[in-house]
């Protein structure tokens, strides 16, 4: 059985120090003098925890082991309850390496294998991992089963030298698709609405530094000063603009540098970031689906975003944004483009089947309980804004405006067909999505009918694909023609179906 790497020991206390910081600042710094009991006894309670968190950490670099025979690895965790998973390479969907500022110190990487497996197994993370031992582990996972035992003998140093040539080799295999160029960036700094980031930052720094302030009686007349000059507040303005144009910028060229999709002809591979480093890899075969999502603001500046959609959850959560998107900021003719050479299996279809005006009818009429809820809730609360009495009406007015706004735009974007053997679909209102998947993915369809749709003629088509969690897409208010067109088309799947599919 094999250690992780020693350092995993100060990784988990660096975690631990950078998710705990803001409540030690609270708690220490900006309300070291207050009485208050929970304040009082929170203090006790974060060192103890802190404490416990560490000696826990420690303890469990013990216990913590792995191994790998005959294809499977055996991973063993738990200070207190043992627990071991037993995680064959087959179950193996996706692959992420990522790397810190903390790892790029060290000369390390981290390293997960993502599953198709439920709870604790979902995942097999290697928080810190030299990168000759990464490159190693990925070649472990992806060797054909024959060359197994040969490798299982291979000694560590040996190891450098054959990832090197793998990795020689795999380079050769890619093709580049799209590598952003710094236009591209600057665009997505203004779609993704980076510079509003200021804003969170301002106000948590005012609020660190609020305690070391004069008391604010004495900075009240400036205050004034500044509000009776017109000059004054135009200058103040500016700044402040450029300054979160700067942060943005900034932001989206950290998350998006060296941004590179790519692929062989069996993966494909994601790599993204100047500071923290992520590569994402997976199998073309694993892949369920294509999603394309258009919000509002892209809409407007025609963008999307491509996800891929797998069997596997991808371990997003230390991540700024998800590992399986490709990049968020598309011109869509380029991100139909991009779609179809990773995966010439999917071809995009731009003229689809439109809704007829009864569906325009149905979304219009029928009732919306958010907003009866809303407005009962006003009605009876009555609150005042701006010193507007009536307020409560015209709070409700506005949002019945909005949710038929969102209706009647989901009318228009909502399009949908079915080819020989590939489902593809729009729909939604402020943000609308694309879903492309092929019949032999979808493991079940059904359709529903409302008292309302029965009258129209018209019904709600689901489909559900395999994905953690399971992945359900509804399209609402299609002719019950095609319903039932739609039926008899994903009877034929077994002509696509050879059981070939492993997830």
């Amino acid at each position: 059985m094999m250690r992780y790497h020693p350092l995993i020991i100060l990784y988990r206390i660096y975690q631990l120090i950078k998710n705990g910081l803001i409540l030690g600042i609270l708690l220490f710094v900006v309300k070291r003098d207050s009485d208050f009991w929970l304040l009082e006894y929170g203090r006790y309670v974060f060192i103890v925890g802190v404490l416990l968190r560490v000696i826990y950490i420690v303890g469990s670099w013990f216990v913590e082991t792995y191994e790998w025979e005959e294809r499977t690895f055996q991973i063993k965790k738990g200070l207190f309850v043992k627990h071991t998973s037993t995680i064959p390479f087959s179950k193996i969907q996706n692959v992420t390496r990522h790397t810190t500022l903390f790892h790029k110190l060290f000369g390390l990487t981290s390293l997960t294998f993502e599953t198709a497996m439920d709870g604790d197994d979902d995942a097999i993370t290697f928080q810190v991992v030299s990168k000759q031992h990464a490159a190693f582990l990925l070649e472990l996972v992806n060797v054909e089963e024959s060359q197994v035992p040969k490798l299982e003998k291979k000694e560590q140093d040996q190891h450098e030298e054959e990832v090197n040539e793998a990795e020689n080799k795999v380079e050769t295999d890619h093709v580049i698709h799209f590598e952003p160029t710094n236009q591209d960036l600057l665009k997505a700094s203004f779609t993704s609405l980076s510079f509003l980031a200021i804003i969170p930052i301002v106000t948590g720094m005012y609020d660190f530094i609020e305690p070391l302030l004069p008391d604010s009686d004495q900075y009240q007349g400036v205050l004034y000063q500044i509000i009776n000059s017109r000059w004054l507040i135009i200058m103040l303005s500016i700044i402040a603009v450029v300054i979160a144009i700067i942060i943005g910028i900034v932001r989206t060229f950290s998350r998006y540098g060296k941004y590179r999709i790519s692929s062989s002809a069996t993966h494909i591979y994601i790599e993204r970031g100047l500071l923290d480093e992520t590569h994402f890899a997976i199998e073309k075969q694993r892949i369920q689906g294509l999603e394309i999502e258009q919000k509002l603001l892209k809409r407007i500046f025609g963008l999307a975003e491509v996800k891929l959609i797998s069997s596997a959850s991808p371990q997003s959560e230390d991540y700024a944004v998800s590992v399986n998107s490709l990049y968020p900021f598309l011109p869509i003719k380029r991100a139909y483009q991009l779609m179809e050479a990773l995966l010439p299996d999917y071809h995009v279809e731009e003229s689809m089947n439109r809704l007829t005006k009864t569906s325009l009818y149905m979304k219009l009429i029928k009732p919306s309980w958010f907003w009866i809820v809303v407005t009962a809730g006003l009605f009876y609360f009555k609150p005042t804004i701006f010193q507007i009495d009536a307020a409560w009406w015209l709070l409700s007015l506005l949002l019945l405006l909005i949710v038929i706004a969102n209706r009647i735009l989901d009318y228009l974007h909502t399009k949908y067909l079915i080819s020989d053997d590939q489902l593809q679909w729009w729909h939604g209102g402020l943000t609308s999505r694309m879903f492309i998947t092929k019949r032999r993915r979808v493991i079940e369809m059904s359709y529903s009918q409302s008292i309302l749709q029965r009258i129209f003629k018209l019904v709600s088509i689901s489909t559900m694909n395999r994905s953690t969690p399971t992945r359900i897409e509804t399209i609402n208010d299609v002719p019950l023609d095609f319903a039932q067109t739609f039926q008899h088309w994903y009877l034929q799947r077994q002509k696509d179906t050879s059981y070939q599919e492993n997830g």
